[in-house]
């Protein structure tokens, strides 16, 4: 899978992290070193990321976003 620096992608929690129970991210790309990415959250005050884990292998991530889906407003 082709991957670069501001891609959403999907990746799974690693091993030793303290995150939430939940096993899957959707994070943004910040860096590429070899086989490791640096993931940011879209919140950096708020968000679990490379900033508590480090870098994260290539073969956590699982996928790429390639839509979002937004419910539009009631009327």
């Amino acid at each position: 899978m082709r991957i670069h620096v501001g891609q959403l992608i999907v990746l799974r929690r690693p091993l030793d992290s303290r995150a939430e129970a939940a096993s899957l991210f959707i994070k943004r790309i910040a860096g590429i070193t070899g086989s490791f990415v640096t993931v940011h959250g879209d919140n950096k005050d708020a968000s679990t990321d490379s900033r508590q884990w480090g870098d994260v292998p290539r073969e956590e991530i699982i996928g790429r976003v390639i839509g979002r889906y937004h419910k539009g407003k009631r009327v």
